[in-house]
């Protein structure tokens, strides 16, 4: 009987693994597998990298990877979990979200008292389709193609007293 609470102890104890990512991430299987080194030098390959539904990430070696064994069987991992400590914001307040990019430090982050501050680290975003804004629009500059709102002159037109009318449809 203590042999099989020992064995029973002993998977249980081998049902997780932390380790860290050693290669490139695979993308050609449908999904994606990652190489992992864990602990005692233990080396797994070909892992299944499962993630989130609707979320993707590309982890890069050197990343953590936190692997699942199937009832303890070191020969059936699957990766659940990826980090980068070595480029996680570290100016997070207690409640607030952080979706970052840690290559080029780009961020989208749900501030504690609400806001949302996105932080394109090259300065500049982009945003392709549509959009509609129900609240204010505040700028320093405004552009339409490579007319400036705020030096925008109007030709042929004379200066007047009075003040013009509301827009015209």
């Amino acid at each position: 009987m203590a042999n099989l609470a020992q064995r029973a102890a002993r998977r249980i104890a081998m049902a997780l693994g932390v380790g860290r990512q050693t290669a490139d991430t695979n993308e050609q299987p449908s999904t994606p597998t990652v190489q992992v080194a864990l602990p005692a030098g233990e080396m797994r390959s070909d892992v299944p990298f499962v993630q989130e539904y609707g979320f993707a990430s590309r982890p890069v070696p050197g990343s953590d990877i936190v692997v699942m064994f199937q009832a303890g069987d070191r020969s059936r991992g699957v990766a659940i979990a990826s980090g980068d400590q070595r480029n996680r914001p570290k100016d997070l307040q207690p409640g607030e979200v952080c979706v970052f990019h840690p290559p080029s430090g780009s961020q989208i982050k749900m501030q504690k008292d609400g806001t949302i501050l996105i932080k394109p680290s090259a300065g500049k975003g982009t945003w392709d389709g549509d959009l509609d804004v129900s609240g204010t629009v505040s700028a320093q500059e405004c552009k339409a193609g490579n007319i400036a709102l705020s030096t925008h002159k109007h030709s042929g037109v004379q200066p007047g007293s009075g003040d013009s009318g509301p827009p015209s449809s």
